[in-house]
């Protein structure tokens, strides 16, 4: 994915990127699979390649907060911890990411150019939407069952796609993991779930009937 296609730069023309690279001082680095990912007080742009944001727990356990593919967004801004010590970013799958401090972003231009408001507007949107995304969790983790968290996860994914059929975005251990339960107790419940005719699967290709 190109960084121009990224929604943080929604309006913004090559010419003005350009420019902004500079200006934002920009920094592009490349992680291999399970290596953590610092972000500190950055905003870092996913090129490519997938991450998982995690909670570090008190016992040294990761519960999966979010997973994000090509073009997400992460780091201080998206935190709704205080200490962003709370958080481990560990690439799942070979990625890019292109680094933005902050201050860059916060700080008043001083010729106060178009395209830097048109990003300071962009990041309030993505913002919108993540706490958007993290109402989703908490919807879905209220459900004191498996297979509640399970069908309402499922009935989420179902709406994106706007079919009964969707692909699940990572492996059915994160999955587990995304909605804090046991990956064998999970895995029982989904054949359950199979077997009673309320799913269908094939690999990560899930059909979800009414």
């Amino acid at each position: 994915m190109k960084l121009l296609d990224n929604p943080l730069f929604h309006g913004v023309s090559p010419e003005e990127l350009d420019e902004m690279t500079h200006c934002f001082e920009m920094e592009e680095r490349t992680f291999r699979e399970k290596e953590e990912i610092p972000i500190h007080k950055n905003v870092g742009i996913l090129l490519e390649g997938s991450v998982s944001i995690n909670r570090l727990n008190a016992d040294g356990s990761l519960d999966m907060l979010e997973y994000m593919s090509n073009g997400g967004i992460f780091g201080s801004f998206f935190s709704l911890f205080e200490e962003m010590g709370d958080l481990i970013v560990v690439c799942e799958k070979n990625c890019t990411v292109v680094f933005i401090d902050t201050c860059h972003i916060t700080k008043r231009c001083s010729r106060a150019c178009h395209h830097h408001s048109l990003v300071v507007e962009n990041l309030l949107n993505l913002m919108t939407e993540k706490v958007h995304q993290l109402s989703e969790k908490v919807e879905i983790l209220s459900h004191r069952s498996i297979r509640g968290k399970l069908l309402c996860y499922f009935q989420f994914q179902q709406n994106k796609t706007g079919t009964a059929d969707f692909s699940l975005p990572f492996s059915f251990s994160a999955l587990a993991n995304y909605l804090c339960v046991d990956r064998s107790a999970m895995s029982r419940e989904l054949k359950k779930m199979k077997n009673e005719g309320i799913i269908q699967m094939q690999g990560r290709k899930i059909t979800l009937f009414s």
